[in-house]
């Protein structure tokens, strides 16, 4: 199996700042990987709400890029599943700021997508969802660039790409039920 690579972050920033809306980069990765979990099979609805409207050339293929390089990453579980971040050589506060702006980005993919955030049912991905949502609430600002705040935002990272997994894949397996459901409903 091949590896299937995001578009580098300076290059995602990059075309974003040519855009109307001038989003964060990790905001973006994070709303296209919210709108693919609640729907995989989503139009390109997407772009307009990333550009303010339909970008052309090296915009629309950087953006399409990433849109593919995470659909794929998702729908095949994979483990390489990576969040769009800013390199560790960048400040922590920055990388914790640019984190805080994935979950925020994910969790209104989710609600773009018509999942539900709040008020859920107990279950794993309940649980996942409150916890970005207080990921997403991060104080980026207090953060201090020692030791013991980089191995935490090193943990926060895994556990959010890990997070999203679940959720996609709890998401699948509800659409997958839904579907067997409506097709026995049709039998009777």
């Amino acid at each position: 199996m091949t590896k299937t690579s995001l578009p580098k972050y300076h290059e995602i920033d990059q075309v974003l700042s040519k855009t109307t809306l001038k989003l964060h980069p990790s905001q973006v990765h994070g709303l296209i990987c919210g709108i693919l979990s609640g729907n995989p099979h989503s139009s390109e609805a997407w772009e307009e709400l990333v550009t303010g409207g339909k970008e052309p050339g090296k915009t629309h293929e950087v953006l399409q890029s990433l849109y593919d390089a995470s659909a794929k990453q998702l729908r095949d579980f994979l483990f390489e599943f990576q969040l769009s971040l800013p390199a560790d050589s960048e400040t922590l506060p920055m990388r914790a700021e640019a984190l805080t702006l994935w979950c925020q980005g994910f969790l209104t993919g989710l609600k773009v997508a018509q999942v539900q955030i709040i008020e859920r049912e107990p279950s794993e991905m309940t649980e996942a969802i409150n916890d970005l949502i207080e990921i997403a609430k991060m104080n980026y600002e207090e953060v201090v660039a020692n030791e013991e705040d980089e191995e935490a935002y090193v943990e926060l990272v895994e556990y959010v790409r890990m997070a999203v997994v679940l959720i996609y894949q709890d998401l699948r397996e509800n659409e997958t039920a839904a579907k067997a459901t409506r097709s026995s409903n049709h039998l009777h």
